[in-house]
């Protein structure tokens, strides 16, 4: 028993005591003596009550029956595209059964083994199934930080998304999941981090110019440009920015593209996620005060001397922003 329950993060089930050798009465004999202890009907933790968090994803799946895995939510967790807080465990099973306290049972008619696996001992729906199924029950921007953090871990390889999708045409959640997805196309452009689609999102929503993505600008790759004028906005985040020389080298390219004439806006996530209406009125005004950059004094000059070869500097045009 002791041997079963390490493998299964300190929880068995009733069942296997019985192919164990255990009686009945012996379960309830240990059961009554604290060297079991009941989880849900016919799961019991060994040796103590006190379950780490596999352990109780092992004891609900156990619950469910032997065609149970994780899922949903309580997947997406495991996976580690999404972290929650959640209490109750999200369980899928296909047919009907009985449900447990603490346990969202998830009931289908079927469910592919393809779609399953096994994770930490645990059987769990695999990445893309887990994600259509939180398709269902979270919302959009839940679905695509999970989305975007699992191509980062490298689980929604082009041609094997493309085969899934394709197998689970007309599924609940499936036009979510579609749509969540469509940007990992190779065909498609993707922005690197969560932070820029919601940049991308409130600057949408304000009725701000499109701007161009993760380009290269005076040798630098920057966040976004809005074409036509002179304003670099580059977003900072901690997953993005973890050690003091990378710290420094975005500002040193900040001050080398000062000094080439652009305005460079940092927004970090903290103030996009509390005031995006802020961030979006800031980048508006930026953009409200582009005017034409005079030409430089020597270059003015030159034209002015009739030279016709002279270099004509940067100039901004104005752009049309929404009323």
């Amino acid at each position: 028993m002791a041997k079963l329950a390490s493998r299964e993060h300190g929880v068995v089930e009733h069942q296997q005591l019985l192919g164990l050798g255990f009686t009945p009465g012996a379960i309830e004999h240990r059961l009554r003596s604290g060297r079991l202890h009941r989880v849900h009907r016919g799961v019991y933790a060994v040796g103590h009550p006190t379950l780490t968090h596999e352990g109780r994803r092992t004891a609900a799946v156990l619950a469910c029956g032997p065609q149970a895995v994780l899922s949903h939510w309580s997947a997406a967790t495991h996976w580690e595209p999404l972290q929650t807080n959640r209490a109750v465990i999200d369980v899928v099973v296909p047919g009907h059964h009985r449900g447990h306290k603490g346990i969202r049972l998830h009931c289908v008619k079927q469910l592919d083994e393809r779609d399953t696996t096994i994770r930490d001992g645990i059987p769990i729906t695999n990445v893309p199934r887990t994600l259509l199924d939180l398709a269902t029950v979270a919302n959009h921007r839940q679905l695509r930080r999970a989305v975007n953090q699992a191509a980062r871990g490298g689980w929604l390889g082009p041609k094997a998304l493309s085969h899934f999708l394709h197998r689970h045409e007309g599924r609940p959640g499936i036009k979510a999941f579609r749509a969540a997805t469509a940007a990992l196309n190779p065909g498609t452009h993707r922005t690197r981090s969560d932070l820029e689609d919601d940049f991308l999102v409130v600057n949408r929503k304000h009725g701000l110019p499109t701007p161009d993505s993760n380009m290269e600008v005076e040798s630098f790759e920057v966040d976004f440009h809005f074409p036509g004028t002179n304003l670099i906005v580059e977003l900072d985040s901690y997953e993005y920015h973890r050690t003091p020389e990378e710290f420094d080298a975005d500002r040193r390219k900040d001050a080398a593209l000062k000094r080439k004439g652009y305005e460079v806006l940092r927004v970090n996530d903290a103030w996009l996620n509390s005031d995006p209406d802020g961030v979006a009125e800031t980048v508006k005004q930026l953009l409200e005060g582009q005017l034409e950059l005079a030409q430089g004094s020597e270059g003015l000059a030159l034209v002015q001397a009739g030279d016709p070869h002279a270099e004509q500097p940067y100039r901004p045009r104005r752009v049309e922003l929404a009323q």
